[in-house]
């Protein structure tokens, strides 16, 4: 018994053992072929990657002149051992990313800015998919395709990035209630406190992120940012775009908060275009556009946009600026622009600040309580009245004293006062903008051994006129040159008599019957002159890669005053005819020297009231704007490629 049972073990044993071996065998022939696979696999991955960077690194184009991709694929492709007579297809397009963040190829042959290249090579069908198909579909293949496909993107061109620094950093309560009054102009409903605003002024968004979320709000292909900038939105939608990007990147919750007010508070259906704010140039890469900037001045301009694309002029009660009996009424001509992208060897790249028209309305008690000023009118206006007898044979000089009214005879007399307690004045602004531009024909345009960008910059000259317009539209249709005097002091008539020691009676005045003085301001606050004047970006000043902090360098302040008191120091008077009406008529050409005693008297008033009260105006109003020429400065960042093509997909 004991040796039959060792016979069968052994048996067994000896059976076990061959299993075993042909299991081991069947293992080992599964390895070797799938290795085998594998390196065909690998094999053929690798011809399509040199291929795409072939065609790729020689800037290869799919239609008309250039070299040719297909035919640059395929000899990379033979040279790398795949066979003539396998397939391969090259293909032209560029990358978009889609809802999900994945990048995807889309094929366009108008925009080579990738290379795809298919390929496939048949092989001998493993014994894996053979047996799998034998018992899938009871047939035995003899070969199996395999595929592979690369996308290789051309060498990136040197990406440049211009912008104008927004100067509105710090907001107080004139500045962020002039913000909620361009807002209310264009429907909104909503306003948000100066801290809200500040919230604002200190958050940055990221450009390349707010285009794609805007591309998926508005329904265009992620990535095709041409399209993009071409494409029409309201203003609720390019601010909500904005608030889903903050949102998505951790920003403060109240910043998000308010900015989703702000977009759900905008009404105005106006459809905007995007491009105006952003100069993108055709094929700018992803990489030149992922770069942070300022979110107020991003909603700067969107609001500037709207008012512009609506024929808003935007009155604002000059409350907000803890001012009364006035107004604030704007014209944005143009809006900021946030920034310039593009290729500084090919691309002409140009930044600037807003363009408008301003028009502030005041209610002032200017001359009146004054020391000294009313008694003196009398005497500083007696040479006007002495011309205006002597040219207009006005009698003016008549008395009660004289013989006749001392009797009772009515005689005509001189009537001069100044104009009124409260004085209504206006100021007109229109202010050009801030610009600056790169050149690609300059040769100096761009280095990137040593980095250096250079730029030509202007200010562009601000004109302001102190006086009266007939009305609000007349100014933004005419601008400046339709300003009038403001009348200063009024040489009017009048009928009076005496009877005797008795007080004098007078019948009803007659304004301006003698003409008047009266003052209008109408010059040029230049700017940096006629000429561009050049900004270099080297040195300690290299313009560091986009999606970096730029670097900034001031506009040249040649001739640019820094108050408005200077240009009110040169305060002109000037003499008028008589008119029939209240107005003031033709100048009088008078002799040099006759009303410098009024001018002396009058300007330093003129300065010490109108001054202090229109430089912090004017200067919060043209920061809300974005401007402010006399510290405006260009930023630039500068972008340099690697000279090589590299694998995206």
């Amino acid at each position: 018994m004991g040796t039959r049972s060792a016979l069968r073990q052994r048996g067994a044993i000896g059976l076990m053992a061959a299993m075993t071996l042909g299991l081991a065998l069947l293992f080992l022939l599964l390895v070797v072929d799938s290795g085998r696979l594998y390196l065909e696999q690998r094999k053929l991955q690798r011809v399509a990657d040199m291929a795409a960077l072939e065609a790729a690194g020689q800037s290869a184009v799919c239609t008309g002149s250039g070299p040719q991709a297909s035919a640059i694929a395929r000899a990379a492709a033979t040279r790398n051992g795949h066979l003539p007579e396998d397939p391969l297809q090259a293909l032209c397009g560029y990358l978009q990313t889609g809802a999900n963040s994945v990048r995807a190829f889309t094929s366009n042959n108008a925009r080579a800015e990738v290379i795809k290249v298919d390929v496939s090579h048949t092989v001998t069908t493993s014994i894996a998919g053979g047996v799998f198909a034998l018992v899938r579909n009871g047939q035995l293949p003899a070969t199996s395709t395999l595929r592979a496909s690369a996308v290789a993107a051309k060498p990136l061109p040197a990406q440049a990035m211009l912008r104008i620094r927004t100067t509105l950093v710090n907001l107080d309560s004139r500045q962020s209630g002039l913000l909620n009054g361009l807002l209310s102009a264009l429907g909104s409903s909503t306003h948000l406190s100066l801290v809200g605003w500040q919230g604002i002024a200190d958050t940055d968004i990221n450009l390349l992120k707010y285009l794609d979320q805007l591309a998926i709000d508005l329904k265009v292909n992620a990535g095709d940012y041409q399209q993009l900038l071409n494409a029409d939105a309201t203003l609720s939608q390019l601010l909500n775009a904005a608030a889903k990007v903050l949102q998505q990147g951790g920003a403060a919750a109240d910043v998000v908060t308010n900015l989703g007010n702000l977009a759900a508070g905008s009404a105005n259906g106006t459809l905007l275009n995007l491009g105006e704010l952003l100069n993108i140039q055709n094929g700018t890469a992803q990489a030149g556009l992922d770069a942070n900037v300022q979110l107020l001045q991003l909603v700067q301009g969107v609001i500037q946009l709207a008012a512009r694309d609506s024929a808003v002029t935007a009155d604002l009660p000059l409350s907000v600026l803890g001012l009364l009996n006035g107004r604030v009424r704007i014209k944005v001509i143009e809006p900021q622009q946030i920034s310039a992208i593009g290729d500084p060897s090919k691309d002409q790249l140009a930044v600037h600040t807003a363009q408008i028209r301003a028009l502030i309305s005041l209610d002032l008690p200017l001359l009146d309580g004054i020391a000294g000023l009313l008694n003196a009118v009398l005497d500083l206006a007696a040479p006007l009245t002495n011309i205006l007898n002597n040219l207009l044979s006005l009698n003016l000089s008549g008395t009660l004293q004289s013989v006749g009214c001392a009797l009772g005879i009515p005689c005509k007399v001189s009537d001069i006062k100044l104009l009124e307690d409260k004085l209504h004045i206006d100021i007109g602004l229109e202010v050009a903008e801030a610009s600056a531009m790169l050149t690609p024909t300059a040769a100096d345009a761009f280095s990137c051994s040593p980095k250096s960008l250079k730029t030509a910059s202007r200010k562009s000259a601000v004109k302001i006129a102190v006086g009266k317009f007939d009305t609000p539209e007349t100014f933004f249709t005419q601008g400046t040159t339709a300003v009038k005097a403001l009348p200063l002091i009024d040489i009017g008539t009048n009928y009076c008599s005496r009877l005797l020691i008795l007080p004098p009676s007078c019948g009803t005045r007659v304004p301006y019957a003698g003409g008047g003085i009266g003052v209008r301001v109408n010059s040029k606050i230049l700017g940096s002159g006629p000429l561009d004047l050049p900004l270099l970006f080297k040195a300690s000043s290299e313009p560091p890669n986009i999606g970096l902090p730029p670097a900034y360098l001031p506009l040249a302040d040649t001739l640019v005053v820094a108050s408005l008191s200077d240009t009110l120091m040169g305060i002109h008077l000037e003499a008028y005819k008589p008119t029939s009406n209240s107005g003031l008529g033709d100048i009088l050409v008078l002799t040099t020297g006759l009303l410098d005693g009024v001018k002396l008297l009058l300007e330093p008033v003129i300065k010490s009231l109108l001054s202090p009260l229109l430089d912090p105006l004017v200067n919060a109003l043209l920061k809300v704007l974005g401007i402010d020429l006399n510290n405006a400065a260009v930023g630039a960042n500068l972008t340099c490629a690697g000279g090589r093509a590299q694998l995206m997909l």
